[in-house]
Order: structure tokens, then sequence, then C-alpha cells
């Protein structure tokens, strides 16, 4: 069976800063209040985002000449590349990315930081997921060496989940670029400096259907150490678009709306949020109702600072979600996939599940290993995505005695941080499998989907011709605005004549 024993691979950094284009207004935020409210004159200075990278470079190394009167807007020239390089990573360099493009530029850096600290770029392993919407335009020469870049934080993409590999990178980009890859060359080597305090913001959303409507709960959580203050210059605090699979808008939130116009201020802890919620009743714009299909939905929140060390990346307070609508659509995907129909699936596992959910709630590791498929043993996949290369397989044998195994095992990267997940199998169960009173659960789907979060889901292309089991806890703390649901996921596949246990994935919202 394939194990991942923590100390037989390679680690790579963390998924955590992120690189964007934001449009910055100066202003702060802080929660509406009547005793509160206050007008204030709108008179902003409009300083470029990039300004703070320019600004931490010049701390350290003497780059003015590259920027000076630039416009930073402006598509880099290579010979300008070439001398910041040399002036800020390697006095000796004497070559150029292939184009100014961003996939060219970005393999180049990634390049640099595997030289610097000694790394072989190509073994490099890399995480196993769809990072950007636009993967599939980026050259696969340049491939890998984006998503180390993605992983070592040098380059983050555009926002909104967009890398836009053709397009050449500008002087604001190379600035924040360069940063990046040297913070990312000295926390690799350890050189002992001060880290540069990482707090970000981040939007997280989700989204449910239920009673012919779409209800999307989405938050900004504030990552900082300390509290932040925002601004929102209008009653509008963020926008919500859809749009079908042609790119055509079929929903704006602001449409018909009017908002005031005073200034409003809002005050974020650390690690608390801002908490919003809108609903699509599935009308378009022309006021037909649409009952199938696959949609985007872009969710912006519109805040802005006026501390202009703290800008906020554009990408910190966007997210996007991809959802289909059932009907039509989503039949003929279960007819293409031949997938068994929910009501075929639950009067051919009903009784086999609620024995292996009974056996897992009570930890009884021999009653589990009963059902395990005896050729596939039991995968486990701690969020959602299905991994051939990466999730852990046990055996028969194995879920026996899972329960008393005191080994440490690499079951993966916690979403978010990029953190390894070294747990004992016990460890892992409290947080990845049993997480909740799954067998207590209101909602249980049987090969059908009853969570969605922002990871891929791929269960039905791995397991063909299996029945996925689904035990759905919905989010109940108010805290969390609908984003603590969690559920369970057991796979089964038919070997001769029965059906044995060959999955069990964990799914919850991810970011």
């Amino acid at each position: 069976m394939k194990h991942r024993n923590i100390t037989s691979l390679i680690l790579v950094g963390a998924l955590c800063t992120t690189l964007a284009i934001p449009t910055f207004v100066k202003g702060e935020l802080k929660p509406l209040q009547s005793k509160d409210l206050q007008t204030t004159s709108i008179g902003y200075e409009i300083k470029h985002w990039s300004r703070q990278y320019i600004d931490q470079l010049l701390e350290n190394y003497d780059v003015e000449s590259i920027f000076f009167e630039k416009d930073l807007n402006e598509a880099i020239k290579k010979e300008d590349f070439q001398n910041l390089v040399k002036l800020v990573i390697d006095k000796d360099y004497d070559r150029c990315p292939d184009t100014t493009s961003r996939e060219a530029v970005v393999h180049e850096l990634t390049k640099l930081w595997a030289e610097e600290t000694g790394k072989e770029l190509k073994n490099i392993p890399v995480i196993k997921m769809l990072i950007y919407s636009d993967t599939h335009e980026i050259d696969p020469k340049y491939s890998h060496s984006v998503t180390v870049a993605y992983m070592c934080d040098i380059a983050k993409g555009r926002g909104a989940g967009v890398f836009d590999p053709k397009s050449d990178v500008t002087y604001g980009e190379l600035a924040a670029l360069i940063n990046n890859t040297v913070k990312a060359i000295g926390k690799e080597l350890n050189t002992g400096e001060k880290p540069v305090e990482e707090g970000r913001f981040e939007t997280r959303a989700s989204y449910k259907i239920e009673d012919d409507k779409v209800v999307f709960d989405f938050q900004l959580i504030n990552h900082y150490p300390e509290q932040k203050q925002l601004m929102f210059g209008s009653g509008q605090q963020f926008e919500l678009i859809i749009t079908d699979e042609k790119g055509e808008e079929v929903y704006r939130y602001s449409d018909d709306k009017v908002f005031t116009l005073a200034i409003v201020y809002k005050d974020i802890n650390p690690g608390e949020s801002l908490k919003w919620q809108d609903e699509w009743d599935m009308t378009n714009k022309d006021g037909e109702k649409l009952e199938s299909g696959k949609y985007k939905v872009e969710i912006r929140v519109i805040a802005i600072q006026e501390d202009d060390d703290q800008k906020i990346d554009k990408s910190q307070l966007t997210t996007v979600m991809s959802f289909v609508l059932n009907n039509e659509s989503q039949e003929q995907e279960i007819k293409d996939k031949k997938i068994i129909q929910a009501d075929k699936a639950k009067e051919i596992i009903e009784d086999i599940a609620d024995k292996v959910i009974g056996a897992i709630s009570q930890k009884d590791g021999k009653l589990i290993s009963e059902f395990v498929h005896p050729v596939k043993g039991v995968r486990f996949t701690p969020y959602t995505h299905v991994s051939l290369e990466n999730d852990v397989v046990f055996n028969k044998e194995e879920i026996s005695d899972f329960f008393t195994n005191q080994e440490y095992y690499l079951w993966g990267y916690y979403d978010g941080i990029g953190e390894p997940i070294s747990l004992t199998p016990s460890q892992y169960y409290d947080r990845f499998i049993y997480s909740k009173d799954f067998m207590n659960v209101e909602e249980v789907g049987y090969n059908e989907v009853l969570s969605y979060g922002n990871m891929l889901e791929n269960q039905f292309e791995v397991y063909d011709n299996a029945i996925v089991v689904e035990y759905y806890f919905p989010g109940i703390s108010p805290d969390f605005g609908g984003m603590d649901w969690e559920s369970l996921r057991l796979v089964f596949k038919q070997y001769g004549d029965s059906w044995y246990l060959v999955g069990i994935i964990h799914n919850q919202w991810t970011i």
C-alpha cells in the first residue's frame, strides 16, 4: 500500500502571500453606527500600488535608476530586468528571460531562486491542484516553475484566480516580483533576517441552492496580528457578479439599487471578519428563469485603507467560484460518467454504509477492515480533491490496526498555509475523518454532491462506477457565516458480488 512517511519527502514553501495588481484609493474603514457616522471630504492622493515594493528595494539596493521616471504600468525591457537582477540578486547575472511575458519572467526568477538556494528546480515536488483558472494557457515549459513560484510566494497571479501568462510584466510588477524573490531566497536560506510581517486580508465565500435561490455567504477576514480599520466609500460594501458559460453577465448585485454616499468605517479585530449574504433568484437580466447550466460568481469587497504602507491587494478582496444549476446539465453529466442514480445507489449501499459509518464512529478498526476493498485498500483524502499521487492508502490489515498505529504520516498539506499534515492515524481521524458526529447528520446523499467549496471536485472521475455516500454537517455558528460546514464522503466500489470501501474523503470550506 502507498504510504507517505513525513521523513521521506521534500517539503516546499507555504501558500501564503499574494501578488496582484490592485487599484487603490486612499482611505479607511470602520463599522457604521449612528453615533459614528461622519462626513469626510473626498480628496485623495493616488499612489501607484507598486511604490511600496520599490521603496522596500530602495532600503537596501540602489535601484532608483531602474524605476526613475518610468511609467510603472509600462512593459519592462529585458536590459532593465537584467540590471535589476544584478543589483539585487546576483551581480554576475548575464542572461535574460526568453520574453518579457509573465510566464517567462516568473520562470526565470524561479530558476534564480533555485540557483541561489542550491536546489534542482526540475526535481522540486509541486502541489497537484488547479491553481489558476487559465493554467491551460501557460506554456508547458514554464508550467512547473509557475507552480513552484506560487508555492514559494514568488508570484501568486493577478487575483481572482488568474495568472495571465502571455501579458508583459510591467515595471510595477517587476518591483513586486523581485522583492518577493529576495524574500523567498532569504526564507529558504534562513539568513536570520527579520521577516516582513505577512499579514493580509482574505475573502472567503460559499453557496447553497435552496428554494429556487442560490444563497451566497461571504466574509472578509483579518489575518493581521492587530486590529485594522477599513473604509467604504458608500453604502455599497460589495459587488457580486454572475456570468454564464459564454461569459455573459446574468446577474449583478448593484443593478437597480441606490446606495447612500456616506463614508462608512469598520474595525476588524485579528482573526475576525466582516460578513455579508446575497441571494440570486436564478433569473437573468431578461427576466428568464434559469434552471440549468454552469455559472461563475465573482465577489468583490469594496474596501480601502488610508495607510500608504498597508495597501490591500485586490486579490485579497476578491474571490471567484463556479457552480452548476441542476436538471439537464447535471443529469447529462451523470449519464456521461455512468454514475449510478441516487435512488438506485441508496438501495444498493445504504445498509453497508450504515454499518461502516457506525464502525467509524466507534473507532472499531477491526470492523471497518471487514468492509475494506481486498485489492485497492482505502485512500484518505483530507480536502475534497482526490490525488492518486499524494493521498495515503491503507490496506485491510493496516486499517485493523489504524487506532493503535503511532506512526506519523504525511497526509497532505493544510489548506491556505501549506504546512504538512503530519499526524498519526488517530490524530488524522479526529481532524479529517470523524471531525463531526457524521453518523447522526440530517442530510445524507447517495451519489449526490451536498457540499461545495473552492477546491476542484473529482471523486466521480477518480472513482468510476462507484457509489459515494456523503454525510453533510451544515454550518451552525453565526460567527462563521455558514462557512463552518463539513462533510464526510465514503466511497464504495463493487468487487465480485459485494461492495467495499475504497475511499474516505473529508470536505470543508477551503481557501
